[in-house]
């Protein structure tokens, strides 16, 4: 795949611990998680390494380019993907093939021709996470509330195409 992908300012709200217990837990024990969003400071890379998961990470700035990067051997992709490219990066998980978990912004998921296509012809689920996820400033700092509803998209991860999970805030 061609896209070169371009760092822009919106893209990089980074997630809270909290937000990776749901979909930790829906992992097998042990597997190895494609982390390609992500940098050691994570806490995707922290999280599923801590809880025994072999993780595989990179990131646009330390030159990983998830478009243009040949595909480490994985069991899982788990990422919060950057939020201008969202049809892209969904495009490219299902074409490669595994088991993959996106945090994203739910809000107009399926108002996009291409998306809806992708996943009327995918298998697609959701993980709905309430409340809302806010995610950290580039200074470690929390925003105001999120003005959007997050969860996780997913294909090969979920027992169910639509389930819902409390976050434990405190985490």
């Amino acid at each position: 795949m061609q896209i070169q992908y371009q760092f822009r300012k919106n893209d990089e709200y980074f997630t809270p611990s909290y937000a990776v217990y749901p979909i930790m837990k829906r992992l097998k024990a042990g597997a190895t998680v494609w982390c390609p969003f992500d940098k050691k400071e994570s806490e995707y890379v922290r999280l599923l390494s801590r809880h025994g998961f072999t993780v595989v990470y990179g990131h646009i700035q330390t030159g990983q380019d998830f478009f243009n990067t040949a595909v480490p051997d994985c069991d899982y992709i788990v990422s919060n993907p950057p939020y201008s490219l969202k049809s892209e990066v969904i495009k490219r998980l299902y074409e490669i093939g595994k088991p993959f978990a996106m945090l994203v912004n739910f809000q107009g998921i399926f108002d996009s021709r291409e998306r809806f296509r992708m996943f009327k012809e995918n298998r697609v689920e959701m993980l709905w996470l309430s409340p809302r996820v806010n995610y950290l400033t580039g200074n470690g700092e929390l925003p105001q509330r999120a003005p959007f509803q997050s969860g996780y998209l997913c294909s090969g991860i979920c027992e169910s195409q639509l389930e819902f999970e409390y976050l434990d805030i405190q985490s």
